[in-house]
């Protein structure tokens, strides 16, 4: 038990990136061994559907909780340890305020909204459950993760991962009919994450007991409300190409396009956890100006997520066909475009990252916006023309111009320590990905020689991680 409790309770790197990264690869292990019988027991359209309501999900997340959750990360190297209950507790007071003063919005104008969105106003009613829980549960996964409390984290993803699917396929399978199937998976996704996401937010309120304290909201509302315009901005960036879809195609090819998307966005949701466990050591190092051994840890990380994406691409083919049937099987050719996308992002996040440590998120707000732009006006002009590949493309470029913009505002902007990196630190990592692209097309029909580099390459990742003994 002493063991096991230590195991939990630990602040050893590897710990915590190990408990980082097994809740996201719970989290899409069960995803991808419940697709193929969604695929199944859903049509394209409904599962088109379902994409764009989470998509609607996202979008009200953000203003709900008015993003109060991006001050936490600063506050730990800004606020007293001793203070950082309080802090947690007043801010999510903050939060709760904005998410019922926004939910009542919402009810009296239902009809419109439901008009607008084109849902039944049953489903706007869980529309604002969903993402008032949703939020209370990314706040508090955010509070665990800057806390190096990474198994709480994990525990919470898990719960409510495990929750979700099970009580979404019990309800599509045993309780709504064929044609109204979907609801089962909307319910299904919603309740657990209220219930959860209500626990956790009297849970930090009762550990905190502080409502109100004019230094914190003051704090918060300087670093969030830029937020706001930053994560719309991000939603746009990764829907709009799904939303602009259906306007220009159809929902069939919404749903193919949104199946595809949920296996290359594995890679993201890697990018994530791995992110958690980096941005607490990053900061420490900054902190305590370590910056040779910052140098060092970003180079392992490099490496680390190029390989990963290498393999992602090499290997996707047919492990896509087992998840999905044919019918989504015209999407296959869009991962690698999809996994560049999300290698632009963890390339973002290292000036990104930056910006956060020196509280500048309005030049964070910025930049998302002006690449949101330049995803809509992109998706206008390659859909039409190229469909499901045009809205792949326009993403990948809307990312790349996102990391270049973060990166020179970085350095002339902000400047400093940061740009002990130059751009070539960068360059060699994206090289590798986006050849490894080519080659996909190229031996799209060869999966032998394609399955033997990424062998190769999963070997390279094992054998330097066992020999540094650290996974940054």
């Amino acid at each position: 038990m002493n063991k096991l409790k230590n195991l939990f309770t630990s602040e050893n790197e590897n710990i915590l990136a190990l408990f980082n990264v097994l809740g996201p690869l719970i989290l899409n292990g069960v995803n991808f061994l419940t697709l193929p019988i969604f695929t199944r027991l859903l049509s394209t359209e409904d599962f088109g559907l379902i994409s764009l309501y989470t998509t609607w999900v996202q979008v009200l997340t953000i203003f709900m909780g008015i993003q109060t959750f991006g001050a936490i990360a600063p506050a730990r190297v800004h606020i007293p340890k001793e203070e950082h209950r309080q802090f947690y507790s007043s801010i999510l007071s903050l939060s709760l305020i904005t998410t019922i003063g926004f939910s009542a919005l919402m009810l009296v104008l239902i009809k419109p909204i439901a008009a607008f969105m084109e849902f039944d106003p049953r489903a706007v009613v869980l529309l604002i459950l969903h993402a008032a829980g949703m939020y209370f549960v990314n706040f508090g996964s955010m509070k665990f993760v800057h806390n190096k409390q990474a198994a709480l984290h994990f525990l919470v993803s898990v719960s409510v991962t495990l929750s979700s699917l099970g009580l979404a396929l019990f309800l599509t399978l045993k309780v709504f009919s064929e044609e109204n199937r979907y609801w089962g998976r909307l319910i299904g996704y919603a309740a657990p994450n209220f219930a959860v996401g209500l626990t956790l937010v009297v849970i930090i309120l009762l550990q905190g007991k502080t409502l109100y304290r004019k230094k914190y909201w003051s704090y918060c509302l300087k670093l969030c409300l830029p937020l706001i315009l930053h994560n719309l901005s991000q939603i746009v960036l990764s829907q709009s190409d799904r939303v602009m879809l259906q306007k220009f195609t159809d929902e069939t090819q919404v749903g193919i396009y949104s199946a595809i998307f949920t296996i290359a966005h594995i890679m993201n949701i890697l990018y994530n956890a791995l992110n958690n466990t980096w941005v607490p050591v990053y900061y420490d190092h900054l902190k305590a100006n370590e910056l040779t051994v910052v140098r060092k840890r970003v180079g392992n990380y490099l490496f680390l997520f190029t390989g990963l994406s290498i393999g992602f691409i090499l290997l996707s083919p047919e492990v896509t066909r087992i998840i999905v049937k044919e019918a989504y099987w015209p999407g296959i050719r869009l991962i690698p475009i999809m996994v560049i996308s999300f290698y632009m992002v963890f390339l973002y996040s290292f000036p990104v990252n930056f910006e956060f440590f020196h509280k500048r998120t309005r030049i964070i707000a910025i930049g998302t916006v002006l690449s949101a732009a330049v995803n809509i006006g992109l998706n206008a002009l390659f859909i039409p023309r190229y469909g499901m590949m045009g809205a792949a493309v326009a993403t990948m470029i809307s990312y790349v111009a996102l990391f270049f913009f973060h990166y020179f505002i970085s350095k002339f902007a902000i400047g400093g320590e940061y740009f002990t990196f130059r751009l070539l630190t960068f360059l060699p990592g994206l090289a590798a990905v986006a050849a490894t692209a080519g080659a996909f097309y190229l031996l799209y029909d060869y999966w032998y020689v394609r399955w033997a580099i990424g062998a190769v390459v999963g070997a390279a990742l094992l054998i330097r991680i066992i020999r540094q003994k650290k996974i940054f």
